[in-house]
């Protein structure tokens, strides 16, 4: 796949505005900022993004696409329904651990709560829909019979607000999470649920 010179330079700005906004936060990283830790004059910037606010939005949109990347790549290698929803567990909260920081700026942004509770329902809903194919899949091949096929959006729901607040908990505690003792919890409990 070729990348187009306008790709580059989006992506550019977009790593180098994710520092800023983990180190200063939206409220103080500048648009002025923004462009010189790009090595671009601030029109160039105003070429590709209309305001902050719309980099801040690519930049949180471009953390979710990574993360779901990551995500489906190691679901896709596994073959049955519980190693997908373990994969899956690890997987989401390791990838979401590594973006912690940029989570907290986010959280710590009062001007901004309106918009992160919008990237968070995006989130919800593209998780829980992701869940709910994996569930049907299950379902489907007759590995997983212990619910009903309309049970399904309700599980779904109650897996993805479960993998949310542990993110949550990461977010506000300053003691972070141990992702060895949350993969073991993850070993312990999931397989439980789903054989």
């Amino acid at each position: 796949m070729v990348v187009s010179k306008d790709d580059k330079v989006k992506n550019e700005i977009l790593i180098k505005a994710q520092g800023l906004f983990q180190i200063y936060g939206l409220k103080k990283t500048t648009m002025d900022e923004i462009a010189a830790a790009c090595g671009k004059a601030k029109s160039t910037l105003y070429h590709y993004f209309k305001s902050k606010d719309e980099v801040f939005d690519a930049v949180i949109n471009l953390e979710i696409t990574s993360l779901r990347k990551a995500v489906k790549v190691n679901v896709d290698q596994k073959t049955n329904l519980t190693d997908k929803i373990l994969a899956y567990f690890v997987t989401f909260h390791e990838e979401a651990f590594q973006r912690i920081n940029l989570y907290r700026v986010v959280k710590q942004e009062i001007k901004i709560e309106a918009i992160g509770q919008l990237h968070f329902n995006k989130l919800f809903e593209f998780e829980k829909e992701y869940i709910s194919r994996i569930l049907e899949d299950g379902f489907d091949s007759g590995e997983y019979t212990e619910f009903a096929k309309d049970d399904i959006g309700w599980l779904s729901k109650t897996l993805i607000a479960a993998f949310l607040g542990i993110v949550r908990y990461m977010v506000e505690s300053d003691e972070g999470i141990d992702t060895v003792k949350l993969k073991k919890a993850a070993n312990m409990i999931i397989p439980k649920i789903f054989t």
